[in-house]
Order: structure tokens, then C-alpha cells, then sequence
């Protein structure tokens, strides 16, 4: 009964630790050691709000996203500081889901002065916040394929 006890005593006492760890995104190739992006850190940025639809199977689907555009975030952490135009051109970047599912963009495809792709790290949907992670969504595309779920990493190559 003691025995018992005591478990159910630690597990409450761990179960706000547990709450309190957002989801977080990892960014890389950006300096050398890694940058983690939470939604604390990215309160500073400018608010991005969209409404997106994609084609689905079910036919098209209109949401309300809310986030920061990845080319704000990298603005604020000096991703393409020094590096000229043409040589910015050359960059790309991976977005990795927490299941593996892994999306290749541009820079040039998200630089406000050549494609200019609103791409949106989002936390909140229809007014809602996100449950399980952040979600990387590509307003314009006709169909949501390069929407990532459960964002962890982004890394700049």
C-alpha cells in the first residue's frame, strides 16, 4: 500500500515537468551549434496569419494558420548574413516531421525578392493552439504534400 503510494506520489510530482515541455524545433547549418526554436523564442518575430486551401481526397479543405515565416526566422538568427544574392539563390533547406517525413525547399523559393512563398511555421490552426508540435504549412500549393506535421527540424544547406 506504501509501495503504491509513493508511485502515484512521483508520478504527480513529475507530471508538470512533463507539461512543460513544448515542442521544439531544432534549426542547423547555421553556425555551429544548433539553434532551438520554441514558441517563447519566436515572440519576437512578426505574426504570420493565412487562410489556405488545399485539394484533398475529400475534396478542398480551408484553414486559419497561424505561425512565423521561416524566412523571418531565418532573418533573426542571421542565417544568410554576408552571403550575396546569387549566393543565397544556391541555399536550400530540409523540414524533418517527428515520423521521418522529410521536405526539401529553397531559399529562392521563399526569398520575399524572387518566389516570395509565404511559408508558415505554424502554432495555431482555426484559432486553436497546435497539439504535439509545430507544422510547417506552403500556402499557394494546390495540394498540402509539402505540409509537414510535427515539425523537429529544420536544416540550411
Amino acid at each position: 500500500m506504501l509501495r503504491s503510494l509513493l508511485i502515484t506520489f512521483a508520478l504527480l510530482m513529475m507530471a508538470p515537468a512533463l507539461r512543460a515541455q513544448e515542442p521544439a524545433v531544432e534549426v542547423i547549418g547555421i553556425g555551429s551549434t544548433p539553434i532551438r526554436l520554441s514558441s517563447q523564442s519566436l515572440t519576437a518575430l512578426p505574426v504570420a496569419e493565412q487562410e489556405v486551401t488545399f485539394e484533398t481526397s475529400k475534396g478542398p479543405a480551408t484553414r486559419r494558420y497561424k505561425g512565423v515565416l521561416i524566412w523571418d526566422v531565418l532573418q533573426a538568427n542571421k542565417a544568410l548574413d554576408g552571403l550575396k544574392p546569387a549566393e543565397q539563390l544556391e541555399k536550400t533547406f530540409l523540414v524533418s516531421a517527428k515520423d521521418g517525413y522529410r521536405i526539401a525547399f529553397s531559399i529562392g523559393e521563399i526569398h520575399p525578392d524572387f518566389g516570395n512563398l509565404p511559408l508558415i511555421l505554424v502554432s495555431a490552426v482555426d484559432g486553436k493552439p497546435l497539439d504535439g508540435g509545430w507544422r510547417l504549412v506552403a500556402p499557394g500549393d494546390r495540394r498540402g504534400a509539402r505540409a509537414v506535421f510535427e515539425v523537429v527540424k529544420i536544416e540550411l544547406r
